[in-house]
């Protein structure tokens, strides 16, 4: 905007103080559009959820893996027991050395193998045979471990048969894969003798749960029945003490 030259106010002397006024706020507003013409940018607002993908729910799930479980060596003598858990933890234990065990963790190695390495660091290479649902060291193939928590003791499922009932035992917080060899409903015969808290959750093979069989504290026995299609499944039991689970299809 043009402001008026100083020839101009001595023109327009005397016309009054209303003239002075109008020319005042000209004044002003020349000095606003002469500005930079810009406005202070304010700082960035950044959504604090942003930072959180959507894949979040998927990584917080546990790995239910085949190899999951107890697994014992064969024979009564020095008894050799490796135990896989849902967190990718092991814990190996000597029947014949009942105070000496060694914690480490598992991952995947790829074919079926999986690499436990010991808190010492010592590592052991480990091959799970999926059609007789065994374990053993890939240094000594001759010994065979079968599952034990979460073995079909009535249907011989370690030998790789089939059958249409399943029994479970344990003492405290397990997981434990359980197979549904066909589609039915399934009766589980649920026996506790802890003092607290005893949960037990049945999940599929993605560690989605599917049902809540039981959820009591103190002693316990109940009958539950479940709709199952054939399939891998897991019985997650939260637990202070010892408890059966006997699975059958009616």
């Amino acid at each position: 905007m043009k402001i008026p030259s100083v020839r101009c106010l001595s023109n327009l002397k005397g016309t009054g103080p209303l003239v002075l006024i109008v020319l005042s706020i000209l004044t002003v507003l020349a000095a606003g559009c002469t500005g930079t013409g810009t406005t202070p940018q304010s700082p960035a607002v950044t959504n604090p959820l942003s930072s959180v993908t959507s894949s979040g729910s998927a990584a917080s799930k546990l790995s239910f893996d085949p190899i999951v479980g107890v697994w014992r060596s064969p024979g009564a003598v020095y008894k050799f027991e490796i135990s896989f858990d849902v967190n990718g933890k092991t814990e190996e234990t000597y029947s014949s050395v009942p105070h000496v065990y060694y914690n480490g963790t598992w991952i995947p190695a790829g074919d079926n193998m999986y690499l436990v390495t010991r808190e010492t660091g010592e590592k052991t290479l480990w091959i799970h045979d999926m059609s007789a649902n065994t374990i053993y060291k890939q240094e000594a193939p001759s010994i065979v471990y079968s599952l034990y928590q979460g073995t079909s003791m009535s249907a011989g499922r370690s030998a790789g048969t089939a059958g249409s009932s399943a029994v479970f035992s344990g003492t405290g917080n397990m997981v434990v894969p359980f197979a549904a060899t066909e589609s039915g409903l399934w009766v589980f015969t649920i026996n506790y003798s802890g003092q607290s808290n005893f949960i037990v959750w049945l999940g599929d093979n993605q560690g989605n749960r599917l049902a809540l069989l039981a959820n009591e504290i103190g002693i316990y026995s109940g009958v539950k029945p479940q709709k199952l299609d054939a399939g891998k499944y897991y019985l997650n039991v939260t637990a202070s003490g010892p408890w059966t689970i006997q699975a059958s299809v009616s």
